[in-house]
Formats: C-alpha cells, structure tokens, sequence
C-alpha cells in the first residue's frame, strides 16, 4: 500500500492534534452537564457509585449504591474500576461532575490510539490505520459515551489494547508486552463482561499456530495457559463474587443475567432495527457505513484472495462470538445500544479495507476525504443537538437545574434516610437529591402491602425513613397519605419534600 497521502511529514505531525484536539472541542461545551439524556439512569447510578467510594469506603470489593433500603449499601456489580478511577479523581481534586465526563474522554482517546496502533499491526500500513483511528473516534455512539460516566468506555480501550499488546507480544516475545496485554485483556473483561470477547481472534490464532506447529508446547503453552487462565478466571472470579453480594443484599440495582427475547417477533423487530438504523447511524455513521458495506462487497467479490488471509479465521470467529453475545442479549438492544460497542473493531476492518481500495485508485480519493471529512460533522449532528442542547432529558427539570437542584439536596440531611419517587430506574432522583433509602417505582407502590402485612410506605418508616420526595403532584392530596406525613418541608417546581411521622413505638 502506498502511504504517501499519510505518510508526508505534515500529515503525520498534525494527525493526532487534530483528531483529538477537534474531537475534544466539540465535546468541551457540554463537560460540566451533570448525567443527562438517553442513558441517564445508568450514568446517575455509576456516578452514585464512585460518590460512595470517595464519601463512605474506597474499598473495591465493597461498591455502594444509594437506594439500599435501611442498609449499608454494599451490592454487587460490574468490578469498579472506572468507579474507582472516578472516585479517586474526587479525592484529588475535590468533587466535581466534570472529572468523570474528562476522565473518560482520556480513557477514550487512550482507546484511538490503541486502535490505532492495532490496524498498524494488522496491515503494516499508518495510512489505513490512520483512517481506522479517525472512523473509531467518530463514531456517534462512541461520540456521545466517551464523555458520559459509564464503564464501557474503559472495557472498550482496555479490551483494544489487550489485543494490540498481545499481537505485538506475538510478534516479539517481549515480556513487558505480555503483561501489559494481560493486565488489559482482565481489566476488560472485569469491567464489563462481553469485552472478554476479544479472546476468541487471540484463541484462534493461538490454536491455529499450534496446529500448524509455528508455536512450540514446551516454550509457549505455559504463558499462553496462565494468560487465559487469569483473563478468564479473574473475571468469571469477580462476577461469582458480585452475584453473591447481590444475593445477601438483597439490592438488584445491577442486573447480570443474559436477557434473550423468547417472541420471536420481539427479535425479528429487534434485528431489522439495529441493522438498519443502530449500525449505520449510531455505532458508525453513514460515512463509515458506506466504507463498509463497500469494504463487504470486496471480501465477496475477492473469494479466495481473503478468506486465505491469516487474520480471516480470527476476525470471522471473533464476528460470530459478537453475534452469538447479541442474540443472548437480544432484549437489552432494544434501547440500549452502547451494549453494541464491542463490535466497532469487527465492523471497522471492512470499512478500512474499502478505504484503502478508493486509496489506491486516485480518481475516487476525492470520495475518501470527502467521507472522511463528513464523519465529525455527521457524529455531532446526531449526539449534540437532540441530547446536549436541549436541556434535561428523560429526567426533570429541578434536577437538572443547578438551582432547584441544591434547593432540593438541602432541604434534609444527608444523612436521613428518604423514600424519594416515582422513579423507575431507583437511581436518578436518588443520585441527584444526594439522598440513601428506600424507593418506588410509581406512588400506588407506597401503599401496596408487604408480607408482613404493612404498607410499603408504613415498612419504610419503620425501618428508619424520615422524610418522602415526589413529584407526583397527585400524591399530597391522597388520604391514604395522610396517617403518614407530619408536615410539608419544602416544595420546588413539582417536587415536594414532606416530613414522615415516626413509627409508633
């Protein structure tokens, strides 16, 4: 491949300033949002989290969420490593909503770069993994979770890195890379379970060059062992772990099970939905998908040419270990298509590979810059407007405005326990009130009753809670209420704080 278009001196100085520094600049207006739009009960909760580790106990093993009753919390999930990150960015530099927003954006441009430097390995070209690098960081998926607290932005970069690490261990069989591939490949699969995937293209690249006797058992198989036993047993480690602390909590906050749809016409609807609309638009955008499907038909067309590639097998397996990771987590990619971020490297391979056939023709580069050049316009067109620049999403008003906010935070303690709602989710209004305790996903809730024969409402004061949080504004004039509350405290917008009457002794 020629690179001369990348390869010139002023090109190569510029590449990275500018695709980070741009980058950076767009998302710069909208780094000190507090969690917001599509996503922002996952971003709340995360958030919550690394607030407890920096207010209450920095220990890793014991992860603290805020609706959890009359105890102390601790609950399983995810290992909390971006949390704990998180956590530590409060403890330096005092607590900000802003540090977990930047720190990803790091992770995330940690993540180019390792993407980068993988394409490089894989096709001994810096142009092609130069047009890699600046499809990955424009995706719009990436574009809008690379500056929201959510940990799949560490398992991305460390799972990309794991892999270029150990390519390069592969090649060199330099020690440092070893464990450097080690230590990313675990952190992935710990931080968020389906990264481990990315061990299926190194599995099949191992057990092919074993096969074909270009490893030796006696030299190679002890680390190859200890690299899989620890990446895999570490992670299924910790997820046995957060299962059991969710069992003796009793606190679900943090769902890891497989959700699979069982209607077939569930999945079907699914299906066409996230190949027509989430892959082309949200996890690539159309530019990139264009490459892409153009990268396909190359692959079908060119037959034997690349399935005798030695990275094929790899890549086809590590395809279908995604697509078999889908259909089990089909009921989730619905809605939820940050879950589809692991498969960006498979779907981008293709689409370098149709950049490097317009490359090599220099009538159609004109057709490259220019989808090159309609990527940042095309990802910020689709994330900043409809989620950044309108004000609060899919969360209220007197949360998301600072004013109202602090007004509601101080009209209690936080130190008392609170029944706050009606929210679904059971973690934005608490993570934005800064309030712990019990609560409920619409007001007929609070007066269901409980195995013991109480209230809902009347089971929480009994276990301590002190004051209720709605903005239901029908609720106040319920009187089935009215045995409960002691008086108003405070009302903003349509929320109202009310004092609870204690529990008769």
């Amino acid at each position: 491949m020629n690179d001369s278009i990348l390869e010139s001196p002023l090109v190569r100085r510029w590449f990275w300033p500018l695709l980070l520094g741009l980058n950076f600049l767009l998302h710069l207006p909208f780094f000190s949002q507090p969690p917001n739009s599509i996503h922002v009960w996952r971003q709340s909760n995360t958030m919550a989290v690394a607030r407890n580790l920096y207010e209450e106990d920095m220990n890793l093993l014991r992860p603290r969420v805020d609706r959890r009753n009359n105890t102390d919390g601790v609950t399983g999930m995810q290992f909390p490593s971006y949390e704990w990150l998180v956590a530590v960015g409060y403890k330096a530099l005092g607590f900000h909503e802003t540090i977990p927003r930047v720190l990803n954006w790091l992770i995330f441009a940690g993540g180019l770069m390792a993407f980068y430097g993988l394409i490089r390995v894989l096709t001994g070209s810096r142009t092609l993994a130069a047009v890699g690098a600046w499809g990955l960081g424009w995706s719009p998926e990436l574009f809008y979770h690379s500056i929201n607290a959510l940990p799949d932005i560490l398992a991305f970069s460390a799972s990309v890195a794991g892999l270029y690490f150990f390519l390069r261990w592969y090649a060199e069989r330099r020690n440092g890379l070893f464990w450097l591939s080690l230590f990313f490949t675990t952190l992935a699969g710990l931080t968020k379970l389906q990264y481990l995937v990315i061990g299926f293209p190194i599995a099949v690249v191992v057990l092919r060059d074993l096969w074909l006797r270009r490893l030796s058992w006696r030299r190679d198989a002890l680390p190859l062992l200890v690299f899989a036993v620890v990446a895999v047993g570490a992670t299924l480690g910790w997820y046995a772990y957060a299962l059991h602390l969710i069992k003796v909590s009793g606190l679900t906050d943090f769902g890891l099970e497989v959700r699979p749809t069982t209607d077939l016409g569930v999945a079907l609807h699914t299906l066409q939905h996230n190949l027509t609309s989430d892959v082309p638009e949200l996890l690539l955008n159309y530019a990139n998908f264009l490459l892409l499907v153009l990268g396909l038909v190359l692959v079908v067309a060119g037959g034997k040419r690349y399935s005798r590639h030695p990275w094929f097998g790899p890549v086809l397996a590590w395809a279908l270990a995604l697509l078999a990771y889908h259909l089990m987590e089909l009921r989730q990619m619905t809605v939820h298509q940050y879950y589809m971020i692991p498969y960006l490297p498979v779907l981008l391979l293709p689409a370098i590979l149709g950049a490097g056939w317009l490359l090599r023709r220099p009538r159609w580069r004109p057709v490259l810059l220019l989808l090159l050049l309609a990527q940042p316009a095309l990802a910020f067109m689709r994330i900043a407007p409809p989620r950044w620049m309108v004000g609060a999403r899919e969360m209220p008003a007197e949360l998301y405005d600072p004013v109202t906010r602090a007004q509601l935070t101080a009209a209690v303690p936080d130190s008392a326990l609170c029944v706050v709602g009606p929210d679904v989710s059971g973690c934005t209004y608490f993570y934005f009130l800064h309030k712990k305790g019990f609560g409920y996903n619409e007001t007929s809730h609070l007066f269901q009753l409980t195995p013991t024969g109480q209230t809902y409402l009347a089971s929480c004061i009994q276990r301590g809670a002190r004051y209720l949080y709605t903005n239901d504004t029908t609720l106040t004039r319920k009187p089935e209420l009215q045995p409960y509350i002691l008086g108003p405290v405070r009302k903003v917008g349509h929320f109202e704080v009310l004092a609870l009457r204690p529990a008769a002794k």
